[in-house]
């Protein structure tokens, strides 16, 4: 995922990134030529999707980084649970081993409180989502083989929510749900934020507007009835915090005023720093690693000595910054939530798409 100065050689901020940028975009031909093609052999059968005897539903993206998937993961997954379906996600496992596995809430939780860092192996995002939210994940570079083997568990899921997985074509799904962001224009990778152009949107059933609202409803219009457009906002929502009984929220009062180290190693965390300071947290400093960094006892020196009342990170930094021993109650993690306009409208697609599946 970028950091700072690749966005800038993406943007062309200055003389030095825009060589950069030249010099990358022939590599940008190639990368289109190559997705076009895996693409197309996909879509006349030479290479085939599996189906899994569980219904899938796909949150993905056309861009690295910056739209919001984990939140709207989360979202839908949870907002679905409520709806008395049982949900596990799939995910890779970005920042992992790479090891197939099944993480259990009670097991991640626990793992957490122990503090010995065994929750990094299957990667950040599904150890913050199982631990913090209480998910069943699976874990796996074959997600087909992950969700094979969860689907025979007796108790399994009445869906599956496929986390990144518009780009995953070897998993069939019943739904795709795509989240598009501020990058509204670029350039396909290494030269630009986009993983597919735009016009791969065709594959998509539902589209989630999360930034450039705008300009993005003047691209999808056109192509989109608009009860398939949604628009959503990532907000803040609360404050985790740990302590010696364990981990507790707070209200975002608890940011106010406070004078805060911001740290975080996700695609773009200029957001994060906006919300920070919406939540009317005063930002003396901040550091930036790469995403999916894993901390080590050297960068928990640098962040420790950084003269600041509070750090303050992403949660899924959280569940990798929380075996080292901050002071009690210094370190915080800024808990996000996806808010969709019509969610009752998403959920009822959702389900709508998911039945007949469930009834093959």
């Amino acid at each position: 995922m970028p950091v700072r100065w690749v966005r800038d050689v993406w943007q062309g901020r200055g003389a030095a990134a825009r060589i950069l940028w030249l010099l990358l975009w022939p590599w940008s031909l190639v990368y289109r030529a190559v997705i076009g093609l895996r693409n197309l052999l996909y879509n006349v059968g030479v290479l085939r999707s599996r189906r899994l005897p569980v219904p899938v539903v796909s949150v993905g993206n056309l861009t690295v980084g910056g739209t919001g998937k984990t939140p709207t993961v989360l979202w839908l997954s949870q907002a679905l649970r409520r709806r008395g379906l049982g949900t596990t996600i799939l995910t890779r496992g970005y920042g992992g081993a790479g090891t197939a596995a099944v993480i259990e809430p009670e097991d991640a939780g626990r793992w957490l409180d122990e503090a010995a860092g065994r929750l990094l192996v299957y990667g950040d995002e599904p150890a913050m989502m199982s631990a913090l939210y209480g998910q069943r994940v699976g874990v796996g570079a074959d997600r087909y083989r992950v969700g094979l083997e969860l689907s025979r568990d007796p108790l399994k899921a009445d869906l599956f929510v496929l986390d990144d997985g518009f780009q995953h074509r070897r998993l069939e799904r019943d739904l795709d749900i795509v989240l598009v962001g501020s990058d509204c224009e670029g350039s396909l990778l290494p030269a630009g934020p986009f993983r597919e152009p735009v016009r791969a949107l065709r594959r998509a059933r539902v589209v989630v507007v999360t930034g450039a609202h705008d300009r993005w409803r003047k691209r999808l219009e056109p192509r989109f009835d608009s009860s398939r457009i949604f628009f959503g906002n990532r907000r803040p929502r609360a404050v985790l915090i740990r302590t010696e009984s364990g981990h507790r929220e707070l209200t975002l009062a608890a940011l106010a005023g406070a004078r805060v180290l911001a740290v975080a190693a996700i695609g773009d965390p200029a957001p994060f720093y906006a919300m920070l300071r919406e939540c009317e947290a005063v930002v003396v400093d901040t550091l930036e690693y790469p995403d999916h960094h894993t901390y080590t006892e050297g960068d928990w020196r640098e962040i420790n000595r950084r003269p600041a009342e509070k750090i303050v990170t992403t949660e899924k930094d959280y569940v990798k910054l929380a075996r080292f021993p901050f002071s009690t109650g210094r370190l915080l993690a800024l808990r996000i939530e996806m808010v969709v306009d019509r969610p009752e409208e998403l959920l009822d697609y959702v389900v709508e798409a998911v039945r007949p599946a469930a009834h093959d």
